[in-house]
């Protein structure tokens, strides 16, 4: 690991390895298992007696509190629309008689459903006389890149209401 590649194993510490954990949880989404491989190589070095304790299991995990302000507080450009760049869009889609991409776009700015689940959507979902919409499946990408459909991420259909507008 490089960030680790610099020590000796004997010379690690608790102190080093809770500096690099921190450092791994600001900078990586998935800290924990960087940190679980991590353990795993002191957990062999104490096998073969290399070491008498592995300083990783007496290291404190950061909280996902600490995760989530540390990106929240990144200077990076905001990556959605604000309310009248989406109405700006959807008019301009609209106007360009492009009635797919349009409902598309409209369906995932007003229902919050993701978008394997817009585009797994059939006309049996849809009921125009109570203006809902039941989502119980969505669109992926599986081995080699092929299309299938699969539940839902949680597993749990649902039904939503949709606004009156017609096309």
């Amino acid at each position: 690991m490089p960030a680790l590649g610099k020590y000796k194993i004997e010379k690690l510490t608790v102190d080093i390895c809770q500096k690099h954990i921190n450092e791994w949880a600001g900078n990586l989404k998935k800290f924990r298992i960087v940190k679980a491989y991590a353990a795993k190589v002191l957990d062999f070095a104490m096998n073969r007696r290399f070491i008498q304790t592995n300083p990783f299991a007496l290291v404190e995990m950061p909280s996902n509190l600490t995760r989530k302000a540390s990106i929240t507080n990144d200077d990076e450009d905001e990556n959605f629309y604000t309310r009248e760049q989406l109405i700006q869009f959807l008019t301009c889609l609209e106007q360009e008689n492009n009635y797919k991409a349009y409902a598309l776009f409209r369906l995932l700015a007003f229902s919050g459903m993701r978008k394997g689940e817009v585009l797994a959507l059939t006309w049996n979902d849809l009921n125009f006389t109570t203006n809902e919409l039941r989502i119980n499946k969505a669109l992926s990408r599986g081995k080699d890149n092929k299309l299938y459909v699969k539940s839902t991420k949680t597993g749990i259909a649902r039904t939503i209401k949709m606004d009156e507008k017609r096309w």
